[in-house]
């Protein structure tokens, strides 16, 4: 008899959402990683390879490093990566370091996201629910 697979939590979740940057003055399209683990040590950052080639869009998660200010906080830990100009649909890949990935459709209009997907066995919960930014 096959042995059952051990039904596992997702380790991550992923926001994309239209945001406006009052500093730069630009419409940005967010893409923010967290841990759902929180820490409560340090605040850690979510080390991300973006690449984006023509309509896919690959975050790849490199590992967990402490910010430069090693200041205690609590809370998941975070990676971010901003696009602008993004429209229509893209394919979005997100890879942990071992090499697992789930894939997933994003839509993106000038009004709102969308983002469709369901893989079997998701390390990663998405939405395109806005989260609170910290201004650097």
């Amino acid at each position: 008899m096959p042995r059952r697979k051990k039904h596992r939590d997702p380790e991550y979740s992923l926001h994309v959402f239209h945001y406006y940057d009052e500093q730069t003055r630009r419409a940005l399209q967010v893409f923010l990683i967290q841990t759902i683990r929180e820490f409560t040590s340090f605040n850690y950052e979510i080390l991300l390879d973006a690449v984006m080639r023509e309509r896919l869009i690959q975050l790849k998660i490199l590992g967990l490093r402490t910010t430069p200010m090693i200041m205690p906080g609590v809370g998941p830990a975070k990676g971010r990566c901003d696009y602008t100009n993004l429209l229509g649909s893209y394919d979005l890949s997100v890879i942990k370091l071992n090499g697992e990935t789930n894939d997933f459709q994003v839509d993106v209009t000038p009004t709102q996201i969308s983002i469709r997907g369901n893989p079997t066995h998701p390390f990663i919960i998405v939405s395109s629910a806005p989260v609170p930014l910290q201004v650097s």
